[in-house]
């Protein structure tokens, strides 16, 4: 069956925007071809979670649409009472629609347990990573490190992060490439302190303090 409308509620909305970037469309495409035309999409993983938590919800208005064509109320859908209408009414958040289509007053209140479930299960498969961001690898760090010609230790960046859930102060790590270049400018740093230390050992500043240390005799003489 086919349909010139259908209603996408804000729950699908954000159930969807929570899936990585390149899994989006296609749970968005099987909505709307499920919706409009009737033809389930095959999908795997994530997107299919997402899509059979929000399916119901576009079988109940289809049913309720077609109810209505024959002159019927929805098939198991209580007349409510004039308190809860009047809750109901209040209370209810506006859906978007598609097409400018009118809610009734027998429409289904939106599934609110579609978001919470889908996120639910989209952590449960993504093993609990942060979408957007995949940790490196020693490897993927060694590589970087050797295109940068820097001397950060791969290993040792890899094991800190870990150890820390790959946060950096309160936040979840976005960019591990750019911590690499902060441990960067940090190594060159301590690559000057040692540099002075060295230099100390080795006499060259050793000198000069020795030569502050006369002039400064000499001025107390004077005195």
């Amino acid at each position: 069956m086919k349909y010139e409308s259908m209603i996408f509620y804000r729950s699908f909305y954000e159930a969807i925007r929570e899936l990585p970037v390149e899994n989006q469309l296609n749970v968005f495409t099987a909505i709307c071809k499920y919706g409009l035309e009737g033809e389930e999409t095959k999908l795997n993983g994530i997107e299919k979670v997402v899509f059979l938590l929000i399916k119901p919800q576009i079988d109940a208005n289809n049913s309720r649409k077609e109810n209505g064509k024959k002159g019927g109320r929805p098939r198991g859908i209580k007349k409510p009472m004039v308190s809860e209408e009047k809750n109901r009414t209040e209370t209810e958040p506006k859906p978007m629609v598609f097409e400018n289509e009118n809610r009734t007053e027998t429409e289904p209140k939106p599934n609110v347990n579609v978001n919470v479930n889908a996120n639910a299960n989209v952590n449960a498969n993504a093993n609990k990573k942060p979408y957007g961001f995949v940790p490196p690898s020693v490897d993927d760090v060694k590589q970087y490190c050797r295109e940068r010609k820097n001397v950060v230790d791969a290993e040792q960046f890899v094991n800190f992060y870990s150890s820390k859930g790959w946060m950096v102060g309160k936040n979840k790590m976005r960019d591990w490439k750019a911590a690499v270049r902060t441990w960067e400018k940090n190594s060159r740093g301590n690559n000057t302190k040692q540099q002075v230390q060295n230099d100390f050992i080795e006499g060259n500043l050793a000198d000069d303090l020795d030569e502050i240390d006369r002039l400064s005799a000499e001025r107390i003489k004077r005195a």
